[in-house]
């Protein structure tokens, strides 16, 4: 197989605020591995939280030349089995891992003329209802976004070290009918969780996600009775989904820190198991990581997948994003294509 990278910068529409950065760009690593005139194409989103940057990602990716010419891939057994093995050349990068993992199921389902869900699941992809997210926001700002959101069926805000849960009680005033949740990114440590747990659900909220870092985990199973509470950043790989009951009530999955579809789908499947509520979640995303999120998404309760609906400059066509309701692409593989080329790529290599 040859291999191609690209780092291609992408921006949202505003300023993405939540409560430990604020992002105004993202460089996002392209893969794209092409043999017998097919390609496969591979996303993945590296973020400095899980000690990924983009330039080490792509250089990973490169070094897989050689690998990659030996492996043969005709099923999806083939593609876990590679998943297993190129670990070792990728490691730790499980955004590495996630592009490649992509790009093979991409290049098989072209190969075999059938969609990833199709090759995953046995059946065709429907529709997915995802959240859409209002990171942290000043007054005019949150009220604008609001409006934006009118009919969406599910919003998600980003809360602070605060706690303050007026925004989920503006959004609820606004959109009386709709699924909210509030997402803390660990950053409730200094305040009284079990009085806001007890507000939000009083607001109505659907469930708190990560209230504190992973490092206090062990205090989860005392706390936020009132309301369910998600895993997020204590919920990075399958072997951590073994830790979560009694803990949490159920966990976010995403493919970037996870390693990809292969462990995604192991994740969700493990979750349903043990009883658990699961979520397909993302990070700044072209749409061609959010088609990969929505084969995952037929699996889970709950998606969160607005990551390309975010962006300014999208450079991948997927799954559309028609008022919160994700609608996929008739077309084998992942269904992705590259848009508008005025999206220069910073670097290309292979």
């Amino acid at each position: 197989m040859q291999i191609t990278t690209r780092l291609i910068a992408l921006h949202p529409r505003n300023v993405f605020r939540i409560s430990r950065a604020a992002r105004r760009e993202t460089v996002n690593v392209f893969l794209r591995i092409e043999r017998d005139g097919i390609a496969g194409d591979g996303e993945a989103s590296a973020n400095a939280y899980y000690g990924e940057n983009a330039e080490e990602v792509a250089a990973r990716l490169e070094g897989l030349a050689g690998f990659l010419k030996r492996r043969v891939v005709d099923t999806p057994a083939d593609i876990a089995g590679v998943w297993e093995e190129a670990w070792p050349l990728l490691a730790p990068s499980r955004a590495a891992q996630c592009a490649l993992d992509l790009a093979l199921w991409d290049w098989l389902g072209k190969r075999k003329q059938r969609s990833v869900a199709e090759l995953a699941l046995g059946k065709k992809a429907q529709p997915v209802a995802s959240f859409a997210t209002i990171g942290l926001s000043e007054a005019k700002e949150m009220e604008r976004k609001i409006s934006e959101l009118a009919g969406f069926p599910r919003v998600k805000i980003k809360s602070d070290q605060a706690g303050d849960l007026s925004a989920a009680e503006k959004v609820r005033a606004a959109m009386p009918g709709a699924c909210i949740a509030v997402d803390a990114n660990c950053a409730w440590g200094e305040v009284d969780i079990e009085r806001i747990s007890a507000e939000a659900r009083e607001i109505g909220i659907e469930f708190v996600e990560q209230p504190l870092p992973p490092a206090r985990d062990e205090e989860m199973a005392g706390l936020c009775g009132t309301i369910p509470v998600l895993a997020d950043e204590s919920c990075v790989v399958t072997e951590d989904v073994e830790r979560m009951p009694g803990r949490f009530a159920g966990f976010n999955i995403k493919l970037v820190k996870c390693g990809g579809l292969t462990s995604a789908l192991r994740m969700a499947g493990r979750g349903r198991e043990l009883g658990l509520k699961t979520m397909v979640g993302c990070m700044l995303e072209s749409s061609l990581l959010i088609s990969a999120g929505c084969v995952v998404a037929q699996l889970t309760e709950y998606a969160d997948l607005d990551g390309a609906w975010l962006l300014n400059d999208d450079p991948i066509k997927g799954w559309r994003f028609d008022h919160g309701t994700l609608h996929s692409v008739d077309a084998p593989g992942l269904g992705v294509l590259y848009g508008d080329p005025s999206h220069a790529p910073l670097r290309v290599s292979g």
